[in-house]
């Protein structure tokens, strides 16, 4: 770790899918396990991350484990499966939020196309998938429009050069740089 830099991670009771509140501890153990060469590597950068986990109200506690944590992942390469054509439905997350947004829309999706349906074969529980998304806070939002606003400010054109002569070099108009204010000379108006 980087000196001076102190991890911060999402608050336990923050507004943020169940899952990803429960994945948090267990990928700082995974990723700790990865980058350590061995158990007193291991033990010596844990209890900074230990403290940041606490501090942000999980209960968890960091261990060393001799075997990689996705055992798994090995098995699924050698099985050779069909990759099917999945479509994402992702709505925003929020606690405040009581009805099951996903079951709600299964039993719509079941409802509006039954299996004799002539687009069942595309729009079923096998290819429509649910994940919520995590929107951005008020802080990011206005941070997000500030920018916008200024560079769409810096980007105002700057003023055109009006001139039409035939030959660039004696026009005056053309030697000016183009943030100068200039009047076009009689002659550069002329057809």
């Amino acid at each position: 770790m980087k000196p001076n830099n102190i991890p911060l991670y999402v608050h336990k009771q923050s507004n943020h899918p169940p899952l990803i509140i429960k994945n948090i501890p267990e990928s700082i153990n995974r990723r700790l396990y990865n980058i350590s060469s061995d158990e007193n590597t291991f033990n010596t950068s844990a209890p900074i991350y230990q403290e940041a986990l606490h501090k942000s109200g999980y209960g968890y506690n960091l261990k060393y484990r001799n075997q990689p944590l996705n055992t798994s992942q090995k098995n699924k390469a050698t099985k050779r499966r069909r990759d099917r054509n999945i479509t994402w439905f992702n709505p925003p997350f929020s606690d405040n939020v009581t009805t099951n947004i996903g079951k709600k829309f299964f039993n719509l999706l079941d409802s509006c196309f039954p299996p004799g349906h002539k687009l069942h074969t595309l729009l079923n529980r096998n290819t429509v998938k649910l994940s919520y998304s995590c929107m951005a806070n008020m802080d990011q939002i206005i941070s997000a429009h500030n920018k916008y606003i200024l560079t769409k400010q810096n980007l105002q054109p700057a003023t055109q050069n009006n001139c039409n002569c035939r030959t660039q070099s004696q026009c005056s108009t053309a030697r000016q740089l183009p943030h100068q204010q200039h009047s076009v000379p009689s002659h550069c108006n002329t057809p």
